[in-house]
């Protein structure tokens, strides 16, 4: 009868590497559509984690109105998205959450869209 040898410690750093990568999420990008960038607004941080988006956006004038955060797969297409009512003064800055439900794949979603809803 032949005894099969285990490297103990071996085995445990390899575990210990894979569950500390697969727990590590990419964090995906956030973009400024069109609709934010004619509106004078710009964006000077964003952290993705999850279904939560923040945002740190300044204006230069005074801006109002639904802001949509779009969430967008390899292609580009929309797959889901959260809105926030932005009601901001001639140079102010707010940091912005958007908070995405359980019905969008975040696996699926590449990056992030800002953009203003259509009137």
């Amino acid at each position: 009868m032949k005894l099969l040898k285990i490297n103990l410690p071996k085995i445990l750093c390899v575990f210990i590497f894979f569950s500390i990568f697969s727990c590590m999420e990419e964090e995906k990008s956030v973009i400024l559509g069109s609709s934010v960038v004619d509106k004078g607004i710009s964006m000077t941080s964003s952290k993705s984690e999850q279904s939560k988006v923040e945002v740190y956006l300044i204006t230069q004038d005074s801006v109002e109105g639904e802001l949509l955060a779009k969430a967008l797969n390899v292609s580009g297409k929309e797959i889901g998205r959260s809105k926030q009512m932005l009601n901001l003064g001639k140079d102010d800055a707010k940091l912005v959450t958007f908070n995405f439900d359980a019905s969008v794949n975040l696996d699926q979603v590449t990056r992030f869209m800002l953009d203003f809803r259509k009137k």
